[in-house]
């Protein structure tokens, strides 16, 4: 690209997100048939951002569907996102406050990862009799699920359990039991990975994007601090010390303009719904854990709607739930064994596992 900018009479990267749309199609086009000239029959992966965002030029999109899929024909496409406040950090430090640099709002990052999403279903779409899955995967999943995903076609396994009332119980109670229960699936699902590479465990916490949405509740100024890599849930105590995530959050605490968070919470929270049920879908299946509201008999809702999502697309999930939070067997009966007349619809989906381990262990 930077050749074919060159080549271009463009000063520069920033000049190129600059220019008319037009001469922007002509310069990816120019560096796109320059790449393609070297394919070969290799396995290759493509890195590319479907799109670009900036304050003054807003949304664009110059890639060539068409030539990508008839060039390079993919086999598979996996869209890496990540969270919105570290993406908003990461342009501002290589701004370094010139807004000629490129400074999207928080507001226009989201925008552009939805887009992103949104080109890797149409290059799908463009490679029509070919089966090329589409995979969403944050930055803040391991390595190893990436690199199982990649080289090995791993079955995806969706981590399913209840967000908020964990927390809930830390800061209300200070009650880590839960945290520690979801912590321990995932170092179990990490240690699955690194010995069985056909599965990959995703995880909905590898983006956490809510709490900084909590933090600008409280915060009078108009100036938030927030530490991404502290704020959210930890990606550490989470995988385990040993595990890498595919890109670790920054560090230390960062001033976000509070206005930007406010303006953009209402598409940050739409997105937590979107992202979880497309996770589910493109899933093998689901490990779910504790789904049971620890107060009232029910399902938590975000949970309920994973399994509602599963089911509706049959795809079948496992779940454990701790004994002493489910006293009345109240999961026995909303998933009841198989009666005289043999499985129905719902019991071909579940399986009810009896410890954590077992849970993790289980084969879609």
């Amino acid at each position: 690209m930077k050749e074919s900018i060159r080549r271009n009479d463009l000063r520069s990267w920033t000049a190129f997100l600059d220019s008319d749309f037009g001469r922007q199609a002509s310069v990816w086009r120019d560096a796109w048939q320059n790449y393609a000239s070297t394919l070969d029959h290799e396995t290759t992966v493509l890195s590319l951002h479907a799109t670009y965002v900036s304050a003054i030029m807003g949304l664009r999109c110059p890639i060539d569907l068409p030539k990508i899929c008839d060039d390079f024909r993919p086999t598979l496409i996996i869209t890496l996102i990540d969270d919105v406040p570290t993406m908003w950090r990461r342009t501002e430090e290589r701004a370094k406050g010139r807004d000629n640099a490129g400074r999207p709002t928080v507001e226009q990052l989201l925008s552009s990862r939805r887009a992103e999403q949104i080109l890797g279903d149409m290059i799908v779409t463009h490679s029509a009799g070919r089966d090329v899955p589409h995979v969403l995967c944050a930055t803040g999943n391991t390595l190893a699920a990436l690199a199982n995903i990649i080289i090995f076609g791993a079955d995806i396994v969706y981590l399913s359990f209840p967000i908020s009332v964990p927390r809930e119980m830390k800061r209300d109670k200070d009650d880590n039991s839960f945290i520690d229960i979801i912590n321990e699936a995932h170092r179990l699902a990490a240690e699955t990975m690194n010995s069985n590479r056909k599965r990959a465990f995703i995880s909905p916490l590898a983006i956490d994007e809510l709490p900084i949405l909590e933090v600008a509740k409280t915060e009078p100024s108009e100036v938030i601090a927030y530490d991404c890599s502290q704020s959210r849930w930890g990606l550490k105590e989470l995988w385990g010390q040993h595990q890498e995530p595919v890109v670790a959050p920054p560090s230390g605490i960062f001033q976000f303009p509070k206005s930007q968070i406010d303006w953009a919470s209402g598409n940050i929270k739409t997105d937590v719904g979107w992202r979880d049920r497309r996770l589910v879908r493109q899933s093998k299946s689901l490990a779910v854990i504790c789904p049971k509201d620890l107060e009232e008999n029910r399902i938590t809702r975000g949970v309920d709607d994973e399994i509602t999502t599963a089911m509706t697309a049959q795809i079948p999930f496992c779940y454990w739930q701790k004994p002493e939070w489910d006293p009345e067997n109240f999961l026995g009966t909303r998933f009841q064994p198989a009666g005289s007349m043999g499985p129905g619809y719902v019991q071909m989906l579940f399986r009810r596992a009896d410890s954590l381990p077992e849970l993790i262990a289980a084969e879609p």
